[in-house]
């Protein structure tokens, strides 16, 4: 007798949850250190300065500041973030004019206050 060998089916292999892989911060954005920069499999993307590589291959920022994509070799592409600093030009805060001075240095010295006669507590009234 001609009989197919039975073939096992996955009946629960379809409508899987996404790995939600891809790019979580993108160029000229600011990300703390620690902030996961790019979910992948594989090094689609590569570590560059002061950025390294997790286990599960994902990038992570190691200093505060701005993301970075850059090109290298064979069409591959490096993220790197660099420190924000600041700009030379731009004008200094005034500091705030600390309150104390503000008031006057030496006050016045108030008149000293009247005396008055105490009054005598009102005696009690003593039950019949």
């Amino acid at each position: 007798m001609a009989h197919t060998k039975a073939q096992g089916s996955s009946s629960n292999g379809r409508d899987s949850h996404g790995q939600r892989l891809g790019i979580k911060r993108y160029g000229s954005q600011f990300v703390n250190a620690g902030e996961i920069i790019v979910r992948q499999r594989g090094t689609k993307f590569l570590p560059g300065t002061n950025v390294s590589r997790a286990s599960d291959d994902s990038l992570f920022a190691r200093v505060s500041g701005i993301v970075t994509f850059e090109w290298v070799k064979r069409g591959k592409q490096q993220i790197s973030v660099y420190p924000k600093v600041a700009e030379k030009n731009a004008p200094a805060k005034k500091a705030a004019a600390p309150k104390a001075a503000a008031k006057p240095a030496v006050k016045a010295e108030k008149a000293p206050a009247k005396k008055t006669a105490a009054k005598k507590p009102a005696a009690k009234k003593a039950d019949k």
